[in-house]
């Protein structure tokens, strides 16, 4: 019996909340035997006060991941809307999963709803933390910093906050709230707040961030905190807790609502009854901001030991980065370029890693009309596997895109994650990393680094391929003959030069061939030029097929063919003559026309040692040519 699978999608699949989130639905995944596999968009959301913008072809190419999602194989989905980059994603895997019968779980989103939600409640969240203030250590006088006006968090922790206030039976004072976006700004609050006659017993933030620089300003100011003024946050970070004095915060239940999300799931799948929208209530938690934990001096060798640790392994990082593009530069196979990915693998504790490049960029030409249309490429039906890590998949194994990877892991004796990040460059989807992780926490904020780096090198990679490519083309066109495919003059000089320079490096032979065809002006005159043209058309594939790989074979001129030839055999040039006439006799025997195609030949041969120039030989070749002609002519 096949195991279930749920996807989920995230952008930022080590951030800090979506983690949390992901190890809750992991965790219940594990407990109910099902498979979890991730696709993560790598490039976070600017922040909402910042004005960096995403460049378009960047966002198409993040978003590209979630295409992958094969909608065939899995039986429940998953996505935190609020960390999607582009919004279009959350409403067409809405539409895909309505389309198969799929019940989706929006996560921490009030934005966007999906068929099932499960929010993480902040309508009343706040009010833990104002309650604390008032209760339990007898404040009336707090102060509020909420994020955007108008914006949908903010409102809400500012309505708590209010509320709070009034069940309490203080008065609410709109002097006493002001707004930091989330960011910087709460310094400039604070600094206004400290300025009023009546200063704040506590400042309640609506966010970690914007209490971190409040309490950086009331320190730069002369203020302890908690002895002068007490300050709180919201959110739960990670850095409140590593902070000094840590903050007091109200923490979002981020494992609680990732496994909520799974029991929404089996409880659609086994016909229960479930309501749309299901809440997860938030947590005080009491640090020292507010006095509620004493504040520890903290030991300064354990401090140094994690920094100097922290420091050894992004130097190692930069390091390894430094050499992966050192070999990068020097990668002469799209093998050699994927082979440094491996000391990334171990680097980020990956128990096993796929690259997955697309059959159309790894295996097939380049295509000029791609380029000329200004083609989006997206994800190839056919993927190629690039690496061995983890597993024993040969590099170039060819499997379908709709099957994620090239192997069947997903119904092993134990339910597994695997994550799925995108490889793009510039307007061409490359393909994928598909990775399964050793822990769900921690795999490190280097990592999103990383992708990109591989990211830009096999784009770079990929696209000096491509370009060498339509370079070696381009100077194919120069130096050939278009009616027939042998080199032209231009040919004949440069190649011919390299042939006699190894031909003399060798030791070997040197010989100017030489053909002109037979009777052409009559077959111009009678049949037409196309039959002249099949004439020229068929001597050159004649010439061509006799020849050796290495010989070089040009039109000289209308019905003239020139061919270089290294070689060690005294008799080879009559051999060659001899094959090329018989080559013509089967064509004429079968061609049905009323016209025959023939040709004369004629050759010189010198040691190459003996040789200055190719061209030395070519009169004598001539006028043994001639001579053949003469020799027809006369039999006629």
């Amino acid at each position: 019996m096949r195991r279930k699978n749920i996807a989920v999608c995230v952008t930022g699949y080590d951030a800090e909340y979506e983690s949390l989130i992901i190890k809750g639905i992991y965790d219940r995944c594990v407990e109910n035997d099902i498979n979890l596999l991730v696709f993560a968009s790598m490039i976070k959301k600017p922040e909402l006060s910042s004005a960096h913008t995403l460049a378009d072809s960047t966002v198409r190419g993040e978003s590209e991941i979630f295409n992958l999602i094969n909608y065939d194989m899995i039986d429940g989905l998953i996505i935190m809307g609020d960390s999607i980059v582009n919004e279009a994603v959350i409403t067409e895997v809405d539409r895909r999963t309505r389309e198969k019968g799929i019940v989706t779980v929006n996560v921490s989103d009030p934005q966007h709803k999906a068929q099932k939600n499960v929010l993480l409640s902040d309508s009343t969240a706040m009010g833990f933390v104002v309650d604390h203030l008032i209760e339990e250590h007898g404040l009336k006088h707090i102060n509020f910093i909420g994020g955007f006006p108008g914006n949908l968090q903010t409102e809400e922790r500012l309505s708590a906050y209010k509320n709070s206030l009034t069940r309490h039976g203080i008065p609410v004072e709109e002097d006493r709230i002001a707004y930091g976006e989330f960011w910087k700004k709460a310094a400039e609050c604070t600094a206004k707040f400290m300025e009023a006659e009546e200063k704040p017993e506590a400042i309640a933030c609506a966010s970690d961030s914007m209490a971190f620089f409040s309490m950086e300003w009331l320190k730069d100011h002369g203020y302890k905190v908690p002895d002068d003024i007490i300050v709180t946050g919201f959110d739960g970070i990670k850095d409140g807790s590593l902070y000094s004095p840590s903050i007091t915060t109200v923490r979002k239940d981020f494992e609680k609502a990732g496994t909520a999300a799974v029991d929404v799931i089996l409880d659609v799948l086994a016909g229960k009854d479930v309501p749309d929208d299901i809440y997860i209530d938030s947590a005080l938690c009491k640090r020292q901001s507010c006095g509620c934990v004493p504040i520890i001096q903290q030991d300064v060798t354990d401090f140094y030991s994690k920094h100097y640790d922290e420091l050894n392994t992004i130097k190692g990082f930069n390091n390894y980065s430094l050499d992966m593009d050192t070999k990068y530069a020097s990668a002469a196979t799209s093998q050699e370029l994927f082979e440094s990915a491996q000391y990334g693998a171990t680097f980020f504790g990956l128990k096993r890693l796929y690259i997955c490049i697309g059959a159309d960029i790894e295996c097939s030409e380049p295509s000029l009309e791609n380029r000329t249309d200004s083609r989006y490429n997206g994800i190839c039906d056919t993927m190629v596997s690039m690496l061995k890590y983890g597993h024993d998949i040969p590099v170039g194994t060819k499997f379908r895109s709709a099957d994620l990877i090239p192997e069947d892991i997903l119904n092993g004796e134990k339910p597994v994650i695997v994550a799925f990040s995108p490889l793009y460059f510039k307007d061409d989807f490359l393909g994928y990393l598909a990775f399964e992780p050793s822990k769900i926490i921690g795999i490190g904020e280097l990592f999103p680094t990383w992708t990109t780096q591989l990211s830009s090198n096999a784009g770079s990679f990929y696209m000096n391929k491509e370009l060498q490519y339509f370079v070696d083309k381009l100077e194919s066109l120069y130096m050939c003959d278009p009616l027939t495919g042998l080199y032209n003059r231009r040919g004949l000089d440069r190649l011919g030069k390299q042939l006699l320079k190894q031909a003399k490096s060798r030791g070997e032979l040197f010989t100017v061939f030489v053909a002109d065809i037979d009777h052409l002006k009559p077959i111009n005159d009678v049949y037409g030029h196309e039959a002249g043209d099949n004439a020229i058309l068929q001597t050159a594939k004649a010439i061509k097929k006799a020849m050796s790989e290495n010989a070089v074979c040009v039109r000289t001129g209308g019905d003239e063919y020139c061919v270089l030839i290294s070689h060690t055999e005294e008799n080879q040039p009559e051999a060659l003559a001899e094959q090329v006439a018989l080559l013509l006799e089967e064509y004429n025997k079968d061609s049905g026309l009323a016209y025959k195609v023939g040709c004369s030949c004629g050759w010189c041969t010198a040691r190459a040692s003996e040789l200055e120039r190719f061209d030395e030989l070519s009169a004598r070749a001539d006028e043994n040519m001639y001579r053949t002609k003469m020799a027809k002519k006369a039999a006629r």
